[in-house]
């Protein structure tokens, strides 16, 4: 009886420090897929084509920044996960946004909403499409 109370208490114990490990492992496959600078594209589905026109920043996997090319302008937010994949935006200026990560099947994408209008970006994957200095 002891031998099959030890072997019980050792599987409750090797189950309950692999679902710990898990959860460790889950939070840092997602700060890998989200961190990092993402470029606009052409289109969420037709041309997913890099459109280096806009960018986003994401550090900490909290942290974003929008910087766009015509304007000059730079924009704050915060990053919220909701639940896996679906993301809310704080921006400090304008409309919050919805964002999803990934869209566009094995693309990739970042989409985001902001007032019913949905854009999406990329990963960068050509020193072309770095965002200009003033977006840094």
């Amino acid at each position: 009886m002891k031998k099959i109370s030890l072997i019980i208490a050792m599987a409750v114990s090797a189950s309950v420090f692999y679902c710990q490990s898990g959860d460790k492992t889950g939070a840092i496959d997602d700060k890998t897929l989200l961190e990092g600078t993402w470029v606009l594209t052409s289109n969420c589905v037709t041309d997913p084509a890099p459109n280096p026109s806009a960018w986003l920043i994401i550090n900490n996997n909290r942290d974003i920044k929008s910087c766009y090319k015509k304007t000059s302008s730079v924009v704050k937010g915060i990053l919220i996960k909701q639940n896996e994949g679906n993301y809310n935006i704080d921006w400090k200026e304008g409309p919050a946004s919805k964002a999803q990560y990934p869209v566009g099947g094995q693309l990739n994408l970042f989409g985001m909403t902001t007032e019913g209008s949905t854009i999406c970006y990329t990963r960068i994957k050509n020193p072309k499409q770095y965002p200009p200095v003033f977006c840094k």
